[in-house]
């Protein structure tokens, strides 16, 4: 079998698909052990548990988990997934900007979030942008071409 070649499912896909799905089950399985790290209480707000270096709370691992998940639901679909990749870039900038404003005094870290934390967010929300982004390409690239070959 000299000439064997994988032409699996995971060859057909493309690069944003690729992100996603890793990104997805980044967030995804980092929500779930965030879980057997800290139940399901207190559900927001500061608490002293970590996960690798990472503050953890209920809230932030069911947003991972929402999120993660969310993501890997879209991602067979290249116009789904450039919506899904959107609004979830969106929320973990935003997740973002809400755990650096938890370093004023005057604001509860309800995301028990730290600079690790924030990282992640920032990280995981311009992967799932670019992810996005990539589809909305993708999917011009294939009208472009059908036009063409018309």
């Amino acid at each position: 079998m000299s000439g064997f070649r994988d032409t699996g499912r995971m060859n057909r896909l493309r690069w944003p698909q690729k992100l996603a799905i890793s990104t997805g089950a980044l967030l995804a399985l980092w929500g779930v052990a965030g879980f057997f790290v800290t139940g399901f209480s207190p559900f927001a707000g500061e608490s002293d548990m970590w996960l690798i270096g990472l503050r953890v709370n209920p809230l932030q691992n069911t947003i991972h988990v929402v999120l993660g998940v969310a993501l890997l639901l879209a991602v067979p679909r290249l116009k789904a997934l450039s919506g899904v990749g959107l609004l979830t870039s969106m929320l973990l900038l935003v997740t973002f900007g809400l755990g650096t404003a938890r370093y004023d005094d005057q604001v509860v870290n309800v995301l028990n979030v730290n600079p690790g934390s924030n990282a992640l967010h920032l990280l995981a929300g311009f992967a799932a942008l670019a992810a996005a982004q990539g589809a909305v390409w993708c999917r011009q690239c294939d009208r472009a071409a059908a036009l063409k070959s018309v």
